[in-house]
């Protein structure tokens, strides 16, 4: 699906203000307020007084810092004279902030390819607009602090932009959904993930295909507090955290203890070399080679 005008305008505004791409909640947050009524200039007014963009552009920055920062973090390069005077400029006249950003991104997306800075908002945006087209498509969420992760790895070169949308490919994978009774499960050609959604020993007790790239959700999908972890295998009876996951890579056996129901649940995993998890409570398995 392609973004709506609304959403993609949003977006951009994620990228001025956070340096990232907008998480699925937030993406759908700020929609609604502007279907119920706000102007896009309100809500950029209002991201930008948020206390996580001012750590990012202080109140006490002059209006110079500011916009050092901004092309910095926007544009990837220091300001030019000329911009910096006239978007100066713009700012003694009265106008907010954030609305200052949003127009010089708008302005630097206008100017023609090889202009300083151009590739690599352009590429930034892309990238942004790929990771919210995609979580809204798949349905997953990628919090915050990935969606840094990923941009900081985006410039002006084509080969970033390339590596970049593959890194946001994998981080929003397919969706696979056990149905009742579903034994096993089979990854496809492309990068999948599988959710688990109750501990039920009848679904997806073996997962095979699996490959680089490939994750198993261990929370449920709103859950992402990464409460859920890989500890060393040891007796179920030991865990006292809401819900643990063992990894016995001898037998690429995963098995979850349930406290709620007190029952454990084991998954066979074929083929698995190793298991990892990152913050957002999902575990990258990856395939023998």
């Amino acid at each position: 699906m392609a973004l709506t005008a609304t959403q993609t305008a949003i977006t951009k505004v994620y990228l001025g203000a956070f340096n990232r791409a907008p998480e699925k909640s937030g993406l759908e947050y700020w929609t609604s307020e502007i279907t119920a009524g706000k102007t896009l200039n309100q809500v950029i007014d209002t991201i930008f007084s948020l206390p996580v963009v001012k750590a990012i552009y202080p109140d006490t920055m002059s209006n110079t810092e500011f916009l050092t920062a901004v092309y910095t973090n926007v544009f990837g390069k220091a300001p030019d004279a000329e911009g910096l005077a006239y978007w100066n400029s713009q700012l003694t006249a009265g106008t907010e902030r954030g609305r200052v950003v949003i127009t010089m991104i708008d302005a630097g997306m206008g100017t023609p390819d090889g202009t300083p800075g151009k590739a690599f908002i352009a590429n930034r945006m892309q990238a942004a607009v790929t990771s919210a087209d995609l979580q809204l498509t798949r349905g997953i969420e990628v919090d915050e602090h990935r969606q840094i992760a990923l941009m900081q790895e985006i410039g002006e070169t084509p080969a970033s932009l390339s590596a970049g949308l593959a890194a946001i490919d994998r981080a929003t994978p397919i969706a696979i959904l056990a149905t009742a009774g579903q034994p096993t499960g089979t990854a496809t050609a492309a990068t999948d993930r599988f959710i688990f959604t109750e501990a039920d020993a009848n679904n997806f007790k073996v997962i095979n295909g699996l490959a680089v790239g490939d994750q198993v959700s261990v929370a449920f999908p709103d859950d992402t507090n990464g409460d859920y972890r890989t500890v060393a295998e040891t007796s179920a009876a030991a865990v006292n955290a809401r819900g643990e996951w063992f990894f016995n890579s001898a037998t690429d056996s995963l098995t979850y203890w349930n406290n709620d129901a007190a029952s454990a649940v084991s998954v066979q995993l074929a083929g698995v070399a190793t298991l990892s998890v990152d913050t957002n409570a999902v575990f990258t398995v990856t395939a023998l080679g």
